[in-house]
């Protein structure tokens, strides 16, 4: 590429950051995460910590797990649909997702 192309698509570039600040503050890997947790405590992983819950509460009844296993899973589960509230009441700003 030539100099004056390299600075026409720098000039190009800036514009564009400038004129829709949007893009240059977006933040897509935040955008995702929450979306990943989201994703975790709503219906999706209700249903599967529900799943979970009843597996594990057979396998306990059954003896082929033992009732440790079982409080840990419950323990998991609380702290996976709590975590939200957890560090909206530890953040300075709240969550935002």
């Amino acid at each position: 590429m030539n100099n004056i192309m390299k600075q026409s698509l720098t000039y190009i570039a800036l514009a564009v950051a400038f004129f829709l600040p949007e893009l240059a503050s977006a933040n897509p890997i935040g955008t995702t995460l929450c979306n990943v947790v989201t994703w975790f405590t709503e219906d999706v992983g209700a249903g599967i910590a529900t799943l979970a819950i009843i597996i594990i509460g057979v396998g306990a009844l059954m003896g082929k797990v033992s009732w440790g296993m079982a409080i840990i899973v419950g323990l998991g589960v609380a702290v996976v649909f709590g975590a939200p509230q957890l560090i909206s009441l530890l953040s300075a700003e709240g969550s935002t997702c």
